[in-house]
């Protein structure tokens, strides 16, 4: 799914133009330029029927959106989570990639602040449930 998902994200003109290709799982490299993208997978499970596994799994993905200004980060989030109504790339996300179908939804958004030897990173974070299985 991870490679899968990280190919969703890529192929994705509008966002693609403003990370290129900076979209990782799990790490932002040091040094790395802005704005970037990070995901984390933060809890997942198999979905389980009365008769045994469905053959379908549900994770928590945190997407981190990166800039170096606040506007950067928004933007990405914008482009992930939509904005006034206007729904963006997972709202509602129904797509098979790479041989894995995904299907998800945005539960959660919120903003912060990072550092490092230039100054201070944004932070747009969305917590997206995505429901997958293989094709």
């Amino acid at each position: 799914m991870e490679e899968a998902f990280r190919s969703l994200l890529l192929s994705t003109v509008p966002l693609s133009a403003l990370v290129a290709r900076r979209i990782d799982w799990g790490l932002r490299p040091q040094g790395d330029a802005l704005p970037g993208l990070t995901l984390q997978r933060i809890s997942g499970a198999p979905i389980m029927n009365l008769s045994g596994p469905s053959g379908w799994s549900r994770d928590r993905i945190q997407l981190d959106a990166w800039g170096r200004t606040f506007k950067d980060a928004r933007d990405i989030g914008d482009l992930l989570a939509g904005h006034a109504g206007r729904g963006g790339l997972l709202v509602g996300l129904r797509r098979d990639v790479a041989g894995i179908r995904m299907r998800g939804f945005v539960v959660a958004r919120r903003s912060g602040t990072d550092s490092d030897k230039i100054g201070p990173i944004h932070r747009d974070s969305i917590d997206l449930m995505l429901t997958y299985t293989a094709l």
